[in-house]
């Protein structure tokens, strides 16, 4: 209302602004609103960060099943598959003391028989006394030091998986190679061999390991000389390619007969360099390949355990396994036909509403070479 002279004059309604009591409820809308849109956000946040854990989780686990399952597959490969007995050491040590280059045992696991906590030799079995690892800043079974492993970071109740065979492809031999004779492979640009390589001459009757000690390339082809010493690594006096004395390739062509350098792979579980949004340390599976030091593979692999599928009737003509035991359960005359891989994985960052990480387990089998 608005004086004028002696007479009120009524202001139009549209004029007039809003009550306390509207302003009040206009308020509280808004703010239930607002919660609603925020309380949104947040759920479809929280929805697309475990989603996204989910997905990293199972990509972990594929990836890590891809690299094990590619190094079975090929574990035992030593060229033209030569016999068992034929499978000659001209290295000083025994094939117990070259756990890097033991071509007499392709595939092997050790079984956590811990206390759940300990990591010490005796923590796993067989016994972890001639695995190359680090112990009191020096190393211990390796060819070079500082590669071994920590045992101390590797994470208990998990199992160590390793496999053995020679690198693929390796280079053909250029002529025949007498029993005594330093390997001679004709040059390939995809395969170059160094001096204190590790390596495998093999045919489909034998094969033997040896150490590279010189490199002399001339005219499309590559000498190997394998000169002898003293030490466990060393190539041994007086041994010879072939104990029978039978010659690599033929007088014509070295056809059928390789050199390819050993590679020993060795998967375990250990603590990863990453921080997740916990500020804790995933645990990543680890390789350790050839004489080179271990590397972080796959984050968020929280366990790996291994069993050996043996064929209790392997005469039957079914080629499956049809009993599964752990390595140290195995008998010398066991045939192995494949290993059930199981792979626990993590979302790496904590994305359930309790603030943990989510975990899945997964198994895969894999078929194995088998002699």
């Amino acid at each position: 209302m608005q004086r004028s002279g002696n007479n009120m004059v009524k202001l139009p309604a549209k004029t007039r602004g809003f009550s306390l009591i509207e302003l009040i409820i206009a308020m509280g809308l808004g703010v239930v609103v607002t919660a609603g849109i925020v309380q949104l956000f947040v759920g479809n946040n929280q929805t697309y960060n475990l989603l996204n854990g989910q997905s990293r989780l199972q990509e972990s686990s594929r990836y890590a099943f891809d690299f094990i399952g590619r190094s079975a597959r090929t574990a035992g490969y030593l060229g033209c598959d030569p016999d068992d007995d034929r499978i000659f050491n001209t290295l000083n040590g025994a094939w117990n003391q070259l756990f890097e280059f033991d071509l007499s045992t392709p595939i092997q696991s050790f079984n956590y028989t811990g206390n759940g906590t300990a990591t010490g030799l005796g923590d796993w079995t067989p016994t972890l006394l001639n695995l190359p690892r680090q112990t009191g800043g020096g190393s211990i079974n390796t060819f070079v030091n500082g590669t071994g492993i920590d045992l101390t970071e590797v994470i208990p109740d998990t199992d160590i998986l390793v496999f053995r065979r020679v690198e693929i492809p390796g280079n053909r031999i250029a002529r025949l190679i007498q029993a005594g004779d330093n390997p001679v492979v004709l040059d390939d640009p995809n395969v170059t061999f160094q001096v204190d390589d590790f390596a495998v001459i093999n045919n489909c009757e034998q094969a033997a390991l040896f150490r590279v000690t010189g490199v002399v390339s001339a005219g499309g082809e590559t000498t190997l000389a394998r000169a002898t010493g003293a030490g466990v690594f060393q190539n041994a006096v007086g041994t010879t390619l072939s104990e029978f004395g039978i010659p690599y390739g033929t007088a014509i062509n070295g056809q059928g007969s390789t050199v390819g350098r050993v590679i020993t792979e060795i998967y375990f579980v250990a603590n990863g360099a990453g921080i997740n949004n916990r500020g804790d340390t995933p645990r990543a599976l680890w390789r350790r390949s050839g004489t080179s030091a271990p590397v972080e593979l796959i984050e968020g692999v929280r366990d790996l355990q291994v069993l050996f599928g043996v064929d209790t009737t392997p005469n039957d003509n079914i080629r499956a396994a049809n009993r599964y035991l752990n390595f140290d359960a195995l008998n010398p005359t066991d045939v192995v036909r494949s290993l059930r891989v199981t792979i626990t994985a993590s979302t790496v960052n904590a994305v359930s509403d309790d603030g943990n990480v989510v975990t899945r387990t997964f198994s895969q089998t894999v078929n194995i070479r088998n002699s």
